[in-house]
Order: structure tokens, then sequence, then C-alpha cells
């Protein structure tokens, strides 16, 4: 009951979001609902995956498409040493650019998209990634600053390949989605004998 009163003054009235996001913790999908209905994006597509911990610092100037899917990053579309250069110089600037966040791109955990980035359709930008210019559409992007390491569909053979040699090939062929609950309590018992086997043996 409780839960369900905090999600109803959070996603209606914009109120003690805190305590929704401390009590009910919203996956990704939830809180891509909120930030639909509450979060001042520019632009929020459908079918989005958006974890509570993104930081989106210019939501304003921020266009993320369809099926995006962004882990615990930061998008950053202003620069903020411009008030260090007005306080010591006088200097009036502006150092400001749009982030566009095309459909089916996933960004990884705490990888940093700054403004005047536009990421391609289709692409993957690794962990910890700081991208500061525009990636092209199907890319697999790493490091910092973040460069094209591979197409996504070279990606797509490499894993499929390594998938299949899994014990537990079977049950993600069956799986519905990246996650189902009822087949996670198999499949992490699968995981960790075969990823601890030999430490289980040498104990």
């Amino acid at each position: 009951m409780i839960r369900r009163v905090l999600r109803h003054l959070a996603m209606r009235h914009g109120r003690a979001v805190w305590l929704y996001q401390r009590v009910n913790r919203p996956g990704g999908k939830e809180w891509a609902t909120y930030l639909a209905r509450r979060g001042q994006l520019y632009h929020l597509g459908a079918d989005c995956s958006i974890l509570p911990s993104t930081m989106i610092l210019d939501p304003w100037y921020t266009w993320i498409g369809n099926r995006v899917c962004l882990g615990a990053c930061s998008l950053i579309c202003h620069d903020g040493s411009i008030e260090m250069l007005y306080q010591r110089h006088g200097l009036r600037i502006d150092r400001i650019g749009p982030i566009v966040i095309e459909d089916d791109v996933y960004v990884g955990a705490n990888a940093v998209v700054l403004g005047g980035t536009t990421i391609g359709e289709g692409s993957i930008v690794g962990a910890g990634s700081v991208l500061r210019k525009s990636v092209p559409a199907g890319s697999v992007v790493t490091g910092n600053p973040a460069k094209v390491v591979a197409k996504v569909e070279d990606l797509i053979r490499i894993w499929q390949a390594e998938s299949m040699q899994y014990p537990w090939a079977d049950l993600i062929a069956r799986r519905e989605g990246a996650f189902d609950p009822r087949m996670e309590p198999e499949l992490r018992r699968l995981r960790q004998e075969y990823f601890f086997a030999d430490r289980q043996q040498s104990s």
C-alpha cells in the first residue's frame, strides 16, 4: 500500500521522489516511466530503461530515442568551467551542446557523454567510456576518449559463439528477454559451478 501511494505521489505529482526511490527501488523501466512523466527531458522515446543512478544534468537539451538502455552513466550538456572563467576573468561565454541518443543504444556504467555528441542507432558504449564526439550507427566504442573498436554485428557473432559453449546455453535459448526471474536461480547455480569449479576443488 505504501509503495503504491509513493509511486502515485512521484509519478503524478512529482512529490516524495527521494522516498519513492528509497522504498520502491524502481528498476530501469520504471524509472524511465517516471522520467517520461516528470523528467523534463526534451524527448524520451518508448520502451527505454534508465537506472535511477543515471545522471542527466541537462534534461532540456537531451534527446533519447526508443529502446535506449542507460546504465549508471552521466549525460552532461554544459561545461561547468564557464562559472570559474566568469569569476576569474569576467568572461561571458556559453559552452553547451545537445546530446542525442538514437534508437536501440546501450550506454554502460560510469560512461560520460558530453554535449555535442550524437550516438548513432544500435550502438554500444562500453563502461567507463568518455564520449566527446559523435558515434556512427552500429558501433561499439570504449575508452577515454572513446574510440570505435568494433561494429555491433561483429560483436554479436563473437558473443553468440561464446554463448553456445556455455553449459546453460539451452536455458538462454528459451529465456524471454535479457532477464527471466523464473530461470535466474538455475542460471546462477550453473554459472557459479562453471566459473568457480577450479577454486572449489582446490579448497
